[in-house]
């Protein structure tokens, strides 16, 4: 007798790809584990499938946890759709409410909209018996004895089909429904993301290496979105002829990511720049996410740490499009005089170091402008008058000492400098206010 569940209510993702006997030394498809790391982006609740008789692998997610985030199972469901579709055009993604079923549906090619619990038992009846995985010799009989619907299976006795068949069919299609637990082998990633993709023909032309490195940069994601990580430091690298040495190329972020839709564009620009010395081959891609990592909370008004964001990817355009060396920032100094209180260092994405720390408010005020060297003061013509000072500058004992009395001063025409007078009596000015 058939057993339907009274609610069937989980939510799984399949999607399924033609076998194309990429095997490694595991015994797993390459395509399949890169899909696996993909679909992290939904749920890291991912188990590896594979169908002998159709020729099919792939993967299903259990995303009944991140539906609400997509806006619900139909747009979740059109999200895998677009994003999957430049790993494969002939993808084919499928939910239900089991496991078993999404990816019955996924390898059958009956795709549409996503399946509710309520709508399962009657879209499970008219399942064709070719989407089930079972040996030939069960689906010769059933053939033989005119089933071609998983609902005709479902309504004769389970007992007698299990003693006709050498495989289970009755677990099968109690998990098909969701009458049986369905245990999953689930996909564990690894701790550092290290892959690589052959092109179909070697090239010289950036949108087809960028078109490569989108794929692995959609896989790097999808292992950070599911491991609650994110990542600074990019390497790629583009393989060439075999006895040619490969061409690095690593991108270093101002700061984390977890969203690498910023990469891309960030890859484009370097990928204008870069010369190659030969064709490239193929594309590895190498990074180690951030273990301890904070995503940021919206929020309604862009605050303080929106605009940080904003100005680390402007950085990070600048850096990619004109280079590291041509984009330099300013940093605090531990140090009183003016001349060696800052110091310009590349915005390579590295955080400052430990003798780079801000300094404590000063007393009196200070310049944005100051000159490359101090001059003396007669030679600044103007009626000077002392406005505010001094005060005392007093520091670099172990190199270069200096003692300094430091005035504001001001003339008739509205011009205010800042100056200093040194303990022989000579005046120097050192920089203007605006």
């Amino acid at each position: 007798m058939s057993a339907w569940p009274r609610d069937a209510g989980g939510a799984w993702l399949a999607v399924a790809l033609p076998d194309r006997s990429l095997v490694d030394g595991g015994g797993e498809s390459n395509d399949a584990k890169g899909l696996a790391l993909w679909a992290m982006r939904y749920s890291p609740l991912v188990s590896l499938c594979h169908h002998t008789r159709l020729g099919r692998h792939g993967i299903v997610a259990e995303v009944a946890g991140s539906i609400h985030l997509f806006g619900g199972v139909d747009c979740l469901l059109d999200d895998a759709r677009a994003s999957v579709v430049e790993r494969s055009p002939d993808a084919m993604c499928a939910g239900a409410p089991t496991a078993t079923g999404a990816w019955a549906l996924a390898c059958c090619n009956d795709v549409g909209t996503w399946v509710e619990a309520a709508e399962w038992p009657a879209r499970l009846a008219r399942l064709p018996l070719s989407a089930l995985d079972m040996p030939e010799h069960d689906h010769a009989l059933f053939k033989a004895i005119g089933l071609r619907q998983v609902g005709e299976c479902m309504a004769l006795p389970r007992g007698d089909l299990d003693r006709r068949c050498r495989s289970t069919p009755s677990l099968l299609l109690d998990r098909l429904s969701g009458a049986a637990p369905d245990p999953r082998d689930w996909f564990v990633p690894p701790a550092a993301y290290d892959r690589t993709a052959e092109l179909l023909h070697e090239t010289w032309h950036a949108d087809a290496i960028l078109f490569c490195g989108r794929r692995l940069l959609s896989e790097l994601e999808g292992l950070l979105r599911g491991s609650g990580r994110a990542i600074q430091r990019l390497r790629f690298t583009f393989g060439h002829a075999a006895g040619q040495p490969d061409t690095p190329l690593e991108l270093a972020l101002n700061r984390p990511l977890q969203n690498l839709t910023p990469v891309t564009a960030l890859l484009r620009e370097r990928l204008a720049r870069l010369r190659l010395p030969s064709p490239v081959r193929r594309v590895r891609l190498q990074a180690t996410p951030l273990e301890a990592w904070q995503p940021q909370n919206p929020e309604l008004w862009p605050g303080p740490e929106e605009t940080a964001l904003q100005h680390d990817a402007l950085l990070d355009r600048l850096r990619a499009r004109l280079g590291d060396d041509a984009v330099r920032t300013l940093e605090a100094a531990s140090d009183h005089r003016p001349e060696a209180a800052w110091t310009g260092t590349s915005a390579d994405g590295r955080r400052p170091s430990r003798r780079m720390v801000a300094q404590p408010p000063c007393r009196g005020l200070r310049p944005l402008w100051l000159l490359p060297e101090p001059a003396p003061l007669a030679d600044i013509p103007g009626n000077w008058q002392e406005e505010r000072g001094p005060e005392r500058i007093e520091s670099g004992w172990w190199h270069n000492p200096a003692a300094r009395d430091y005035y504001v001063l001001k003339d008739g025409k509205g011009r205010r400098l800042w100056a200093y007078r040194t303990p022989a009596g000579g005046w120097f000015a050192h920089g203007w206010f605006a």
